[in-house]
């Protein structure tokens, strides 16, 4: 039992001597804040892929605190496809400034409607100010960049939207990763791999050997690359 205890207690002291050397600041008077941007249509793997991570990394560690935001004042949300209604904690009219703010993505069609919003959009740029990562998944990287925040950066998005993207010429699109890292911005490829953006996120908190514990209890391959496209 005694080496058990002191083997938990030298993976949390390696857990927070990586917080400290990386670039993420650790809050010290509160949880880590982890927004989810939901509307109408949002695509169920692309919002609880990342939730379950962030999840995950709570149960261990006890430091996040994570929520869900509509983009409307109507807090009830019906996802893709009729099938799951969400009621989220806020809305963008009252939510808590996030330390990681989560984009994920729906039909294109919807993300088209969706970023006429002026005042979603404005509450994206404004939460970004301030955000220590700001992250999208699939098709929320279109609604990244429609925002403009993307300009001059790498991104990535759904492989079926990667045309779309490409409409944005001051975004330099990654058509082969599974996410794309740059700053403080982190985009995924589209749907599960959103589980590999917010794997990443938690390396970048808490380091590599963490996200890996959380991939394998999630009995998820995050090394895995996107070949198999290729091979259709």
């Amino acid at each position: 039992m005694q080496t058990a205890l002191a083997a938990l207690s030298l993976f949390f002291c390696t857990l927070n001597s990586n917080a400290q050397n990386g670039n993420f600041k650790i809050p010290n008077d509160r949880k880590i804040n982890i927004g989810v941007l939901v509307y109408d249509g949002v695509e169920i793997v692309d919002t609880g892929g990342p939730i379950d991570v962030f999840v995950k990394a709570n149960n261990m560690t006890g430091k996040y605190k994570i929520y869900t935001v509509s983009a409307t004042e109507k807090k009830k949300i019906i996802m893709d496809g009729g099938t799951v209604n969400l009621v989220s904690q806020f809305t963008i009219y009252d939510a808590p400034q996030s330390d990681i703010l989560i984009i994920p993505g729906t039909s294109p069609e919807i993300v088209r409607t969706i970023s006429k919003d002026k005042n979603m959009m404005d509450w994206i740029v404004k939460q970004n100010e301030k955000t220590q990562i700001t992250m999208s998944v699939c098709t929320g990287g279109l609604i990244l960049a429609n925002t403009g925040l993307l300009d001059g950066r790498a991104a990535t998005t759904h492989h079926w939207s990667l045309d779309e993207l490409r409409s944005h010429p001051k975004i330099k699109v990654k058509q082969e990763a599974r996410f794309v890292a740059d700053g403080k911005f982190l985009t995924g490829a589209g749907v599960t791999s959103g589980i590999d953006t917010a794997l990443e996120a938690v390396e970048l908190i808490h380091g590599k050997d963490f996200a890996d514990e959380i991939a394998q209890g999630m009995v998820y391959d995050r090394y895995n690359d996107m070949d198999f496209l290729l091979k259709k």
